[in-house]
């Protein structure tokens, strides 16, 4: 089966492996095909840029060789998944532009995404943590 990973997940995956759940590890370990949004790449760009993630110093090419060395395809973004953003529901406590491209593009091609962030269950994905 195929998912979608959510930026929490690839960190975790890449920079603290201990964070994972017990269910994320065994599907990400398992032989599952994943994929990851290059919206994610950004996100921690923006996010190292103004010193709001812990992790070491990494560029978008460095992320994008270890998602190559382990198997993760990295998944460019649709205008078709872009528009899907219109009809998203608005939710006062999750305005996050990664997030809702991620959901978009897991709606469009129909992936359950990995991610503990517990605001993905609102929308019509399939969460798996």
């Amino acid at each position: 089966m195929k998912y979608l990973l959510d930026t929490c997940a690839l960190i975790d995956i890449v920079f603290s492996p201990e964070g994972l759940s017990a269910t994320a590890e065994r599907v990400i370990r398992g032989d599952s095909e994943l994929s990851v949004s290059i919206a994610s790449f950004w996100e921690i760009m923006v996010k190292q840029q103004i010193g709001k993630l812990g992790v070491k110093q990494t560029s978008a090419q460095e992320l994008a060789a270890i998602c190559r060395e382990l198997g993760i395809e990295i998944m460019q973004t649709q205008v078709e998944q872009v528009d899907l953003i219109r009809t998203l529901p608005r939710f006062k406590d999750h305005g996050d532009p990664f997030d809702r491209l991620i959901i978009c593009q897991a709606m469009y091609e129909r992936l359950p995404v990995i991610t503990s962030d517990e605001k993905f269950a609102r929308y019509d994905v399939e969460v798996v943590w």
